[in-house]
């Protein structure tokens, strides 16, 4: 279906949490401020630019695409993440899956080589749907050809169920570390990924456990 000659491309999206607790000691503006710091690393790494698009999606009681897959050196406003209501997982899984197949099947048809997508899902809380309900909606995600999941657990969201999500990796913020300080940590450790897969030609790369955090075994 590709050819080494063609250029490649990482689709990676951060689907980030919005629910109401987000609001609490300045969570969701943690997250713009990492997503700031992120587009300042892309632009700082022209090689992030030709190799990886990035998104962002945010998810309450139902999903939203607040960036669409672009070339985020170039963005010059990122969108204002406003928090409040539920925290359905089955909503963000189902929005990503429908986003990462249009997605893919845009860079193929302008002749990129598409490497599988990565994600980068941070929650907060326990999903307020019915886990057999999120659980349909992830593995339909999953599936052939699906994202590969870095998990992120902050405030009360638990740790089995953040790892029920991760296919990859899964990360625990320690209980003695503020919130918002953690997800600062999450910024940290997606700039590395990103610019540590960009400069591996598309190859996930995702380091260590970033500072305040716990990485679970998955196996």
């Amino acid at each position: 279906m590709t050819s080494p000659g063609r250029a490649t491309i990482l689709p990676i999206y951060v689907v980030c949490d919005l629910s109401g607790s987000m609001r609490v000691d300045g969570r969701a503006d943690a997250v713009r401020d990492a997503l700031v710091a992120l587009r300042d690393a892309v632009w700082l790494n022209p090689v992030v630019s030709d190799q990886a698009r990035i998104g962002v999606v945010g998810f309450a009681g139902t999903a939203t695409v607040l960036l669409p897959l672009c070339d985020l050196a170039t963005v010059g406003e990122l969108p204002d993440l406003e928090p409040g209501g539920l925290t359905s997982y089955g909503a963000a899984f189902r929005l990503l899956r429908e986003t990462v197949r249009a997605d893919t099947a845009r860079l193929a048809a302008d002749g990129y080589r598409v490497f599988r997508p990565l994600v980068f899902f941070v929650s907060d809380g326990e999903p307020t749907d019915r886990r057999p309900d999120w659980a349909a909606e992830h593995a339909r995600l999953v599936g052939r050809d699906g994202p590969e999941i870095v998990a992120f657990a902050v405030g009360e969201a638990r740790a089995a169920t953040l790892a029920a999500v991760a296919t990859s990796r899964c990360f625990v913020a320690r209980t003695d570390v503020a919130v918002r300080d953690a997800i600062a940590r999450i910024g940290d450790v997606v700039i590395r990924s990103v610019v540590a897969s960009s400069v591996t030609g598309g190859q996930t790369v995702v380091g260590p456990a970033p500072g305040a955090f716990d990485e679970l075994d998955l196996l």
